[in-house]
C-alpha cells in the first residue's frame, strides 16, 4: 500500500512522541478490545461489540422499527430530489450520498415502499408474510440499524489510528509469498476484514488508479481479501442461530478465506489477467517493510505515522456521523429491496429451487441435512450477502445453518455492493468473471464448511 504524502511526511520526521504514542496505543486497544476481545454472553461467549448490539436492540427495538421507516422514506425523497428533482445538493456529501443512478434510486424507492407496507400491515401477504417481510424488514433491517450506528464510530478505532499498519506489516511478508501479493496487500486486506468489504474493494481500486497495484495483483486483492467485516459476521451468525458458536464459526470464515486467497490467484480468470499496471500511473515500490527493518519496527512506524495525522475528537465525531449517513442512507433502502425481491422469487416462485436443483444430489451425497432447503442458498447469495442466511435461518439442522452462514460471507461477490463496484471499476472485469470467482468460492467452501461443522465444530 503506498502511503500518502502526509503519511510518509510524518515517517520521515519519525515522530514518537508520547502524546503521538497515545493517540496510537489507546483507540487501537479500544477498538481490539470491543471488537475481538472475548466476553461471556449469557450461557456462551461473544464480543463486547455483540453485547453492546444485543442491548440496543433488546431496549430500543420499537423505536429502531420506526426509525427504519425514517431512513427508508427519507433516503426515497432525498434521492428524488437531488437526481431527478431540483433539488442542488449543498455539499459534496449530498452529491455522494443522493446523487445516484436510476437503478439505485428505484432500489431505494422500493426499499421504501416495502418498509412502510410491512410496517403498517396495509400490504399484500407476500409483503407482510413472516417469511418475506417479517424477516427482512421486522429482523434483519432493524437489527442492522443498530449495527450501523455502532459500527460507524467502533470500526474508525481499528481503522483510523495505526492499528490496521501495524497488523498489516507483520503480515506483509506472509501475503508475499503465499498468495503472490505485495506485502502492502496485506493492509488493505484488513481494511475490510476490520471496516466493511465495500471499502476494501474502493481502497484497492483507488489503489490501482494510481499504479500501486498492476491488474492482476488488484483483482486478487478485491476479490479475495475484501472478506465480509466482524460486525457482519456476529450478524449473520446470530440471524441463523449461531451466535453461541460465533467464535468457532469465524474462525471457519477465516480458515475458508486462506483456502480460497491461496486457490484463485493461480487459476482462471484471476490468473490470466495481465502483470500490468494501470496506463499513465508511475510504478510505486513496496515500502512497506524497509530494509534492514524486523515486522514489529515496520508495523510502529506505519501505526505512529497514520496515528499522526488520525483524526482528533471532534473529527472523529464528525467522520462516525457521515459514516452513519452512507451506511443508513445509501445501504439500507436498497438491501431492504434486494432482500425483499429475492425473498419472494424464493418464497413464492420456483426460480431458485430451479438454479439449485443440481445442488441436491450432491448435499445429499454429503450427508447434509434438509439439503433441498438448503441447496438455494448456494445460489442466491450472488445477489447480497444476506439472502443465503435469510433463506437459511428456518432450517432446524445446526449444521445446516452453519453451512449457510459460512457460505453468506465466505461467496463474497455479491451484486448488490461488492460486484457493482468491482463492474463500475477500470480492473476490467465483466460479469461473466465475477460469475466464475463466485461458483469457484462455493466450491471450495461447501466441502470445507462441511467438514468443520461435522468434524470440528459440533
Amino acid at each position: 500500500m503506498t502511503i500518502p504524502e502526509s503519511v510518509a511526511a510524518a515517517v520521515q520526521s519519525d515522530d514518537r512522541s508520547t502524546s503521538n504514542w497515545l493517540k496510537f496505543v489507546i483507540p487501537s486497544t479500544l477498538g481490539a478490545a470491543l471488537f475481538l476481545m472475548p466476553v461471556p454472553g449469557g450461557d456462551t461467549w461473544t464480543i463486547p461489540f455483540g453485547v453492546m448490539v444485543d442491548w440496543l436492540n433488546g431496549n430500543f427495538g420499537a423505536l429502531l422499527k420506526w426509525a427504519l421507516v425514517v431512513v427508508t422514506m427519507a433516503s426515497a425523497v432525498l434521492t428524488l430530489w437531488y437526481s431527478y428533482g431540483p433539488g442542488k445538493p449543498s455539499t459534496p456529501m449530498m452529491v455522494q450520498y443522493f446523487r445516484t443512478t436510476a437503478v439505485w434510486t428505484g432500489l431505494r424507492c422500493l426499499g421504501a415502499v416495502f418498509t412502510i407496507l410491512y410496517t403498517t400491515g396495509t400490504g399484500p401477504e407476500w409483503i407482510i408474510s413472516g417469511a418475506t417481510g417479517g424477516t427482512v424488514v421486522g429482523a434483519l433491517m432493524t437489527n442492522l440499524l443498530a449495527l450501523f450506528a455502532l459500527a460507524s464510530f467502533g470500526l474508525p478505532l481499528l481503522s483510523d489510528y495505526g492499528f490496521m499498519e501495524f497488523v498489516g506489516a507483520l503480515l506483509s511478508r506472509t501475503f508475499h509469498f503465499l498468495f503472490r501479493l505485495p506485502g502492502r496487500s496485506a493492509i488493505d486486506g484488513l481494511a475490510s476484514w476490520l471496516g466493511a468489504a465495500a471499502l476494501g474493494v474502493m481502497l484497492t481500486v483507488q489503489q490501482y488508479d494510481k499504479g500501486v497495484y498492476t491488474t492482476r495483483e488488484a483483482a486478487v486483492v478485491a476479490t479475495n481479501f475484501s472478506i465480509v467485516s466482524i460486525p457482519f459476521c456476529y450478524v449473520i451468525a446470530k440471524l441463523v442461530g449461531l451466535s453461541d458458536v460465533f467464535f468457532a464459526y469465524y474462525g471457519c470464515v477465516l480458515i475458508i478465506g486462506f483456502a480460497c486467497a491461496l486457490v484463485l490467484p493461480r487459476v482462471p480468470p484471476l490468473s490470466r489477467l495481465p502483470d500490468d499496471y494501470k496506463a499513465g500511473t508511475t510504478n510505486h515500490i513496496d515500502t512497506t517493510v524497509r530494509e534492514g527493518e524486523t515486522l514489529v519496527q515496520a508495523g510502529t512506524r506505519l501505526g505512529l505515522a497514520r496515528a499522526r495525522i488520525a483524526p482528533n475528537f471532534p473529527e472523529f465525531i464528525k467522520n462516525g456521523f457521515d459514516n452513519l449517513v452512507f451506511m443508513w442512507f445509501s445501504l439500507v433502502p436498497a438491501t431492504v429491496a434486494i432482500a425483499m425481491i429475492a425473498l419472494v422469487l424464493v418464497e413464492y416462485t420456483p426460480v431458485f429451487h430451479w438454479l439449485s436443483a443440481p445442488f441436491v444430489p450432491i448435499l445429499n451425497w454429503a450427508g447434509l441435512a434438509e439439503a433441498e432447503a438448503a441447496a438455494p442458498s448456494l445460489v442466491v447469495g450472488f445477489a447480497d450477502m444476506y439472502l443465503p442466511a435469510l433463506i437459511g435461518k428456518s432450517i432446524e439442522s445446526q449444521e445446516t445453518r452453519f453451512l449457510v452462514a459460512i457460505l453468506s460471507v465466505s461467496q463474497l461477490i455479491y451484486m448488490s455492493e461488492v460486484g457493482a463496484i468491482l463492474l463500475r471499476s477500470n480492473l476490467g472485469l465483466n460479469i461473466g468473471q465475477l460469475a466464475m470467482i463466485f461458483v469457484i468460492r462455493t466450491i471450495i467452501a461447501t466441502p470445507i464448511a462441511i467438514f468443520l461443522a461435522h468434524y470440528v465444530v459440533f
